[in-house]
């Protein structure tokens, strides 16, 4: 029998505005003793991830030492000038394309993707052949090198302080759109965008293409605003059948504009690979799972990741699955087959970890899902009737000790080394997607060490 839970709306508000940042707040007296959590900010080791230079090197190793692997350099970044990178591996007729690190502070996927290529580049197991047999894996390991490598003051430098941010480093600039885009763009010291707000709808998007009737315009500050399209201008031609009538949105609400290099390059590669699947790695906020096992008076388990799979009406009218207001209808562009795979794709992770046995590995979470039109699942995946996921472990850069890097990284080696052999043998289709809503939904806590 699959349990059903209700979507509290207050959570589920919060975990749509955040997309990769903390969801809803409970008490620091939550937190689970030996949990993933910089006690300091000593404990933070930036220099434990590779920068934009070693990534680069190491992509270029396992390139040279492996003819498995094409390597290509489809864009640089908007500040700093530094390669965006493109690895495909693989020559089967399913195609998966996989981005990391679209907000700089959220690193893990860069690292991970460094280890599995190394091992498809290099290993002859039966499990590596049938992968690179059945699928074609097209992977941007890293789409914003300038919030990732962001150097003193400006984020430009060679010298200085270095940390993560989650937005690049580009300006906008008079004739970039009609507006400045208040979704997706951040105005503070150094101006950047959250990219994964940025990707538009109609992908070769120029400047001024957009109807000036489209933009809600803010009235504290007339030059930023709200990009809402009309739903008969989308140019989406796959609609799913179970919707009848009138497409269920009058407005795609804050959708993006396409205007950063980066994610022009990653819409191109997207389009290019013509994806079967599509995978988002991202870092969310600290979470609990809030059916931890009985702990007495003692804090509940904190959830190691969460995962978010992008469904439309198909699901939203299940019988008896409950859902708070703001998710609507989802996502109607995608077909019925795309919905059912994607909750599949999801779910498969979170089986993955309960093999792990109890403790910290196998708390999985989702996240609520609501459509986020400038987001690369929900303008992307319609495109080529992909089904999608977004991979969420817990803790950005700025939270994470030394220690706990490594458990981000093996977790996410875990979850995708099984997407990628449970697509390839064609055992996905033995997940029930049902299951996904068993998961339980993500609830935030509240750092320990007041920082």
């Amino acid at each position: 029998m699959h349990r059903r839970r209700f979507l509290q709306s207050g959570v589920a508000a919060v975990a749509l505005a955040g997309f990769g940042s903390t969801v809803s707040a409970q008490s620091g007296s939550d937190y689970r003793p030996g949990g993933p959590w910089a006690p300091n900010e000593r404990a933070v080791n930036y220099e434990a991830y590779l920068d934009n230079e070693q990534l680069g090197e190491r992509l270029k190793q396992v390139d040279r030492r492996s003819d498995r692997v094409e390597l290509e350099q489809i864009g640089e970044s908007a500040g700093r000038g530094d390669p965006v990178w493109e690895v495909t591996i693989g020559d089967g007729d399913e195609s998966l394309h996989l981005i990391n690190q679209i907000h700089g502070d959220e690193p893990s996927g860069a690292e991970a993707v460094v280890k599995i290529l190394n091992r498809l580049a290099s290993g002859g197991s039966r499990r590596v052949e049938k992968i690179l047999d059945n699928l074609t894996i097209t992977i941007v390991p890293r789409v914003n090198p300038d919030g990732a490598n962001f150097v003193g003051d400006d984020g430009l430098g060679t010298e200085g302080e270095l940390r993560q941010r989650r937005y690049n480093t580009s300006t906008w600039e008079e004739g970039d759109s009609r507006y400045i885009n208040a979704n997706s763009y951040y105005s503070g010291d150094v101006p950047g965008y959250d990219m994964n707000r940025g990707f538009s709808v109609f992908p070769n998007f120029e400047p001024f293409d957009e109807d000036e009737d489209w933009w809600t315009v803010l009235k504290d500050d007339p030059q930023f605003g709200y990009l809402d399209i009309p739903v008969e201008e989308v140019p989406f031609d796959l609609r799913d059948p179970t919707v009848d009538g009138d497409n269920p949105y009058k407005v795609l609400r804050s959708v993006g504009l396409n205007l950063n290099p980066e994610n022009r390059a990653v819409t191109e590669s997207f389009l290019d690979a013509d994806p079967d699947w599509a995978i988002t790695h991202h870092h969310q906020g600290p979470t609990v799972d809030p059916e931890s096992p009985d702990q007495g008076n003692g804090p509940q388990w904190q959830s190691i990741m969460s995962v978010m799979a992008p469904f439309g009406p198909r699901y939203i009218g299940l019988d008896g699955v409950d859902y708070a207001s703001y998710v609507g209808s989802g996502n109607p562009y995608m077909s019925e087959d795309a919905q059912t795979r994607s909750l599949r794709l999801n779910q498969l992770v979170n089986e993955q970890a309960q093999q792990f046995g109890k403790g910290k590995f196998n708390t999985l979470t989702r996240y609520g899902y609501g459509p986020l039109w400038g987001s690369y699942l929900d303008a992307l995946c319609p495109q080529t009737d992909a089904a999608g996921m977004l991979y969420e472990v817990s803790h950005q850069s700025d939270q994470r000790g030394h220690k706990a890097i490594g458990t981000t990284v093996k977790i996410t080696v875990a979850g995708f080394m099984a997407t990628f052999e449970r697509i390839a043998d064609g055992s996905i289709s033995e997940v029930d997607e049902l299951d996904y809503f068993d998961m339980p939904l993500a609830q935030g806590i509240e750092n320990p060490f007041g920082r």
